[in-house]
């Protein structure tokens, strides 16, 4: 469409030059009956050859103003468009070329003069299938990868048509480069946005999986005696339960709905913090060299999730660098202008604080590089990784309402650099801004009344025979019809909700709202899989809100219960 539209604008230059050259000849005319009228009077009188002297030098001058306006607005066109021009000759050789092109060959006008297009085209290209495709039909839209003279390889995308005079040609060349990255960059962003959608389904099936899993697990450890033979063989379940609940929780973290608790704190001391684990991580063979810039601005993250940021980011490239090498670990400041916005997807101008690590290793090729954040994407053999490490930096860095990108040379090495927003608080400041719950040094039941709300079967019967098991009275439902019928009917009190959030016809956040009137001293306690936008905003819970995440286990559904109720409303 954007080569029609532009066709059109050449389109109306030609019809112009076309009314031009029919302005001429009719000027011309006028000019060729006034020399004939010269020829004729040889015999008339003065006054007659001076009248039609005289109108002959007036066509002959208007002639001459119309050919210099109109060559003005030809050449004013040609040289101020923002679109390289090239005129060429039957052989396709550069016979004229405006500076716009001049600029995207990376040539001066002079040198272009008699190369072809074939001349800056990249390995690979077919210029003579191009040339047979515009000698049958005339014209052509197409693009094309073209290797400038400093060798930086550009996508142009260009418009030819043939014989606009005779034996010239004119094409019209734009570069593509930066659209074609952006364009890029969307289809990338979109197609993580999807993957995170579908992990984020997944993660909530599996972890009410793990919590029955989980759940069972521990209240069977818990009937054992130290020296019965099964025990070994239920902490091994546990043990896989563990690790299963793990990779959810990185699949949570990829697909940003994961529960944070977010820190006004100094970058520099997260590295600091860590500084220990990252060099055993690294071993003796590879350098760590820190460079943390002064008066870093201070940022509202989690400060245990930058650390799995830091911590994943040297893991990659310990094993980028197998024979050894140089990590290098920088803060700063930086502003993003509306230029880096206005070519990185997803970024917004404004002061970050950046987080960059550059290792000295093999690098990574484009294909490579295109696809590092997709979850379970590893370059590393069978065996040796989950391919979720970079996926939870990307998850991670955007949750907390930042970016990450990667530079990378093969054979030079690779740098991550993780833009985070400036925070306009004080790292002295307030530190959290998550409500506080009593912590329990030991797990306690109680002898409360709770209204239990959870549309999965297992789920529900586990967490029932837990509280029942510890002392609290119980109410079971499915769902928020069972939920109210209970309330309305119960004489007594009920102490606690404890809510699932997604559920069928109507969410944890909505019953325990329409709950209140009924039961306005209840408390509330919320649990789910992952960040919900009813319960949570970007990951962060609302105010005053109470939340558990699963998988669930006995302690630390007993430990919250317990937090809940002994809290002051």
């Amino acid at each position: 469409m954007v080569a029609c539209k532009r066709w059109d604008v050449w389109g109306r230059i030609v019809r112009n030059l076309d009314e031009f050259r029919l302005r001429t000849a009719a000027l011309q005319a006028r000019a060729a009956r006034a020399r004939h009228n010269l020829d004729r009077i040889e015999d008339a009188s003065t006054p007659h050859l001076a009248s039609t002297l005289k109108e002959a030098v007036e066509l002959v001058a208007d002639l001459q103003r119309q050919l210099a306006k109109s060559e003005q607005m030809i050449f004013a066109i040609f040289e101020g468009s923002l679109d390289g021009v090239v005129l060429t000759d039957d052989e396709h050789r550069f016979v004229d070329l405006n500076a716009a092109a001049a600029r995207i060959y990376g040539l001066p006008k002079k040198s272009l003069i008699g190369k072809t297009g074939a001349d800056f085209a990249t390995p690979g290209y077919d210029a003579t299938k191009t040339r047979q495709t515009f000698r049958r039909e005339g014209r052509l839209v197409s693009n094309f990868p073209l290797r400038r003279a400093d060798g930086a390889v550009r996508v142009v995308e260009f418009s030819a048509q043939a014989n606009i005079l005779p034996g010239l040609s004119i094409s019209i060349v734009r570069d593509v480069t930066e659209r074609k990255r952006l364009e890029e960059q969307l289809r990338h962003a979109q197609n993580m946005e999807a993957l995170g959608a579908l992990a984020g389904g997944v993660t909530h099936d599996f972890n009410n999986l793990l919590s029955v899993i989980l759940g069972y697990t521990e209240v069977i450890i818990a009937n054992l005696n130290r020296d019965d033979p099964l025990r070994a063989e239920i902490e091994e379940i546990g043990r896989a339960g563990k690790r299963a609940a793990e990779l959810t929780r990185q699949l949570l973290a990829f697909s940003r709905k994961q529960i944070l608790q977010p820190q006004i704190i100094d970058l520099n001391s997260v590295v600091a913090n860590i500084e220990t684990m990252i060099r055993r991580i690294l071993g003796e063979r590879i350098e760590l060299t820190i460079l943390p810039e002064r008066g870093v601005w201070p940022v509202l993250v989690d400060p245990g999730e930058v650390e799995r940021v830091v911590i994943n980011l040297v893991v990659n490239a310990r094993h980028a660098m197998p024979e050894g090498g140089t990590l290098t670990i920088e803060t700063a400041n930086v502003e993003l202008d509306d230029a880096y916005a206005s070519s990185h997807v997803d970024v917004e101008p404004g002061p970050y604080v950046l987080l960059a690590v550059t290792d000295t290793g093999v690098g990574m090729s484009n294909a490579v590089r295109a696809r590092i954040f997709e979850p379970f994407f590893t370059t590393k053999e069978e065996g040796r990784g989950t391919g979720l490490g970079l996926a939870t930096v990307f998850g991670i860095v955007k949750q907390s309402g930042g970016s990450v990108w990667v530079y990378s040379e093969l054979g030079k090495g690779s740098t991550f650099k993780v833009y985070l927003p400036r925070s306009a608080a004080s790292a002295d400041g307030v530190r959290s801004i998550l409500p506080r719950f009593r912590s329990a040094s030991a797990v306690e039941g109680g002898h409360e009344t709770v209204l239990l709300v959870q549309d999965e079967e297992q789920v529900r019967v586990l967490a029932r025979n837990i509280l029942r098991r510890n002392g609290y009275n119980v109410l079971e439902a499915r769902n928020g019809g069972e939920a109210f019928l209970l309330c309305e009917s119960y004489t007594a009190t009920i102490h606690l909700l404890l809510t699932d959030v997604v559920m069928p016809m109507m969410t944890g956040r909505k019953l325990s709202e329409r709950l209140a009137a009924l039961r306005p001293g209840m408390r509330v306690l919320y649990m789910s899989g992952y960040a919900d936008n009813f319960v949570v905003h970007h990951g962060v819970p609302d105010a005053g809100i109470a939340f558990l995440e699963k998988p669930l286990t006995a302690s630390g559904l007993l430990r919250k219960v317990r937090d809940v109720l002994d809290s002051e409303k």
